[in-house]
């Protein structure tokens, strides 16, 4: 899953508007910014599966993540995200706030279950592995997770408090909103149905990736201000 994964910052931005929307952008894309980061330092690994492109599916990736993948590890990277917020912010962090921060964190694990292959793990030494295989169905995911988006988008757009819409309520600004919208949908669509250029994941789609989880962040986050 790709786009998908900003959804649950859109919808929790309606239940605890004081929280910053890039960093509801960020806990839910931080779980696959830490694999790549940890790829970079060859902790974890992801490599190009021919038989994975030869099939169509997206992502075409055989995938060794079991820290940053995990359930217990991306509940250890919320609760880590979660008390970096309330120590560094300049306000008292509500309770409230504090969960939504996490949760969109875990929400990560979630929606990883019905689309990735079976690659993800509730603990890094689990010997199975789980997942229902959307990413083999090219066409259905850029669907399911682009009407995803675009929903989460319209919650957003439309119950958070006019106070965190000011980037693309304001005049001048509406065509902020559709800059984000086409942005995310090419990136999908490139994660659908575009082709590896290079069997170099290390040093070329690790970086790759990673700068698009930092783009979205600081993109989606402008809609607030």
């Amino acid at each position: 899953m790709w786009i998908g994964h900003v959804a649950a910052g859109l919808v929790a931005k309606v239940f605890a508007p004081g929280v910053p929307l890039w960093l509801f952008i960020l806990a839910g894309l931080l779980p696959d910014a830490i694999f790549f980061i940890l790829s970079l330092f060859g902790v974890e690994s992801f490599q190009v599966q021919e038989e994975f492109a030869r099939r169509g599916g997206c992502f075409p990736y055989a995938t060794d993540y079991p820290y940053s993948h995990s359930l217990v590890g991306i509940a250890v990277i919320g609760i880590a995200l979660t008390a970096a917020y309330i120590l560094l912010s300049d306000r008292n962090v509500k309770a409230k706030e504090a969960a939504a921060v996490f949760s969109v964190a875990l929400s990560h694990f979630f929606l990883e279950l019905p689309s990735h292959r079976p690659d993800i793990k509730l603990h890094p030494t689990e010997q199975s592995a789980h997942g229902a295989s959307l990413l083999d169905y090219s066409v259905a995911d850029f669907i399911i997770e682009g009407a995803l988006f675009l929903w989460a988008l319209w919650v957003y757009a439309t119950y958070a408090p006019l106070a965190t819409k000011v980037g693309f309520k304001g005049a001048g600004q509406r065509s902020r909103l559709w800059l984000v919208v086409s942005f995310l949908l090419f990136q999908q669509a490139q994660f659908c149905f575009g082709r590896t250029p290079t069997d170099e994941v290390r040093w070329v789609h690790a970086p790759l990736y990673l700068s698009q989880i930092l783009v979205n962040c600081m993109l989606i986050g402008r809609l607030e201000f």
